[in-house]
């Protein structure tokens, strides 16, 4: 391969030998814990031999699975019971990613995650090879010379000027304050709940604080998990653009590197949870496809962590100028406040309905209690379910005043969440399909809503909008029909 010294064209090679302890890691682990839990030497045994069967299957693996980087594609061979070739061609290749894991770092190696800009692999890559470090970056390099028709690729690890710096504590800032408002809510109810049971339940054993124990570790897995997790991925975030492409590096115990050209995004994302415009911050994502981990992460590439919103319209016009245009939204007509208010006390009903049985045991187990205990919690699941059908109702009308729709000549834009909020941004000619729905609720008020389908990293997704008017929004698969028949449609921007 042109520009790759350490592998010559054409040559069979392997992934490095690493990737044996790295597939069979999980199920070492895993049988290692099962060991402690059997004290006969038998079952010890056969789990043994379970771990060397593993790791000898993974080494013939390894052994009769070769890579042959040849002058027009990339070749994988699995020459088992169960053989396999899988042809890559240069042309087809949307994206080429480096990511590092702990085992990697350990052993000295790189994944190069190699994406096909195509639906079924949006959430997969289409070939994981392990090489050397140094290995893995000159491949990279030279696989994404042939994606730019020859051009010398820049160094990422170059300084590159950005109008935005990202801080420690604005990645700390994003993980706390960009997890989901109802994430948020129902861990604070179980951190609550957690908490009124050690309350009432003292002197009660371990029975009492076993349904404490398992609300707290729901309310880590809502809340702090996810948190902690972002952290972590978005430590030493990096974004820019360099010329038509776009260059993202982050993380900590995972490195994760990667690039992709602008015109491969379809869609431009700028969101912000309850507790985000309190602060007045806000993030962007992209859909873009091709950039699939292989981590069973499906998480959109962010483009900007959560920032005030003057520095983040700064950085949306820097990096993807070709998704700002001088929007003219219209509100939802009046008519969908009907749907909405119908949507809302079907919602209620059943709310209360649910709260019912766990409302009159609540009252049954604390009414004998006395003082300021015994008046408030008897009363508490009640006038929490009150309260949430009053928060239902605000966010109906939230969601009625602040939903948007917009459409420009070549973008078109949904505005939507009552609590949390998104500005979905999106091409025309990135559309694959428009569905016009009306359910029976908004037939009898005479209006619709729409179904954008879209491709992204997170495989093909859908954008919904509000309650507009019928053939306004039937106008969005109208125009990408008539930009089609004109001439006007770029077929490059839904091709690889």
């Amino acid at each position: 391969m042109q520009g790759t010294e350490m592998i010559a064209p054409g040559e069979r090679v392997r992934c490095h030998p690493s990737v044996i302890v790295e597939n069979s890691l999980s199920v070492v682990v895993l049988v290692a814990l099962l060991v402690t839990r059997f004290e006969t030497t038998a079952v010890a045994g056969v789990l043994a031999a379970a771990v060397v069967a593993l790791l000898l299957f993974n080494y013939r693996q390894w052994k009769l699975t070769t890579i042959r980087f040849g002058e027009t594609e990339i070749v994988v061979e699995r020459d088992t019971l169960f053989k396999m070739k899988k042809t890559l061609p240069y042309a087809k290749i949307a994206a080429v990613n480096v990511n590092r894991g702990i085992v990697n770092r350990l052993f000295g190696t790189s994944k190069l995650q190699i994406n096909i800009n195509s639906g079924s692999s949006a959430t997969v890559p289409e070939a994981v090879l392990t090489f050397r470090e140094d290995t893995a970056d000159e491949l990279r390099s030279a696989i994404l010379e042939r994606l730019h028709d020859g051009e010398v690729v820049p160094d990422e690890d170059e300084p590159a000027e950005s109008l935005v710096s990202f801080s420690p504590a604005d990645v700390v800032v994003h993980g706390l304050f960009s997890v989901p408002t109802y994430q948020t809510t129902f861990g604070s109810v179980f951190l609550a709940y957690s908490i009124v049971e050690l309350y009432t339940s003292a002197g009660a054993g371990f029975r009492g604080d076993g349904r404490a124990l398992v609300s707290l570790l729901i309310f880590v897995a809502l809340q702090v998990a996810p948190a902690v997790s972002l952290i972590f991925r978005y430590y030493n975030y990096r974004v820019y653009r360099r010329g038509e492409t776009i260059y993202l590096q982050h993380g900590f115990f995972r490195t994760y590197k990667t690039s992709f050209d602008v015109s491969r995004v379809n869609a431009v994302r700028v969101k912000s949870t309850l507790a985000a415009r309190l602060l007045h911050r806000s993030w962007i994502e992209a859909e873009v496809v091709g950039l699939a981990s292989g981590t069973g992460e499906s998480l959109r590439p962010v483009l900007c962590l959560l920032k005030d919103d003057a520095t983040q319209q700064r950085l949306l016009r820097e990096l993807v100028p070709e998704f700002v245009y001088d929007r003219n939204p219209e509100r939802q007509p009046e008519e969908a406040k009907g749907v909405l208010l119908v949507r809302a006390a079907i919602a209620s009903f059943t709310l209360v309905l649910a709260a019912a049985y766990p409302s009159i045991y609540l009252y049954r187990e604390t009414a004998a209690l006395t003082g300021v205990t015994g008046t408030v919690l008897p009363y508490a699941l009640p006038l929490a379910t009150a309260l949430a059908v009053l928060a239902i109702f605000y966010a109906t009308y939230v969601s009625y005043r602040i939903t948007e729709f917009d459409a420009g000549r070549d973008l078109f834009t949904f505005v939507n969440g009552a609590v949390d909020r998104e500005t979905i941004v999106m091409n025309y000619d990135k559309v694959q399909m428009v569905r016009v729905e009306k359910g029976p609720v908004a037939r009898l008020f005479g209006v619709a809503r729409a179904r954008v389908h879209l491709l992204s990293s997170t495989g093909g997704t859908s954008v919904g909008s509000g309650y507009f008017e019928e053939g306004r929004l039937r106008a969005i698969g109208e125009t990408v029909m008539a930009r089609i028949a004109s001439g006007e449609y770029d077929y490059r921007k839904n091709s690889v």
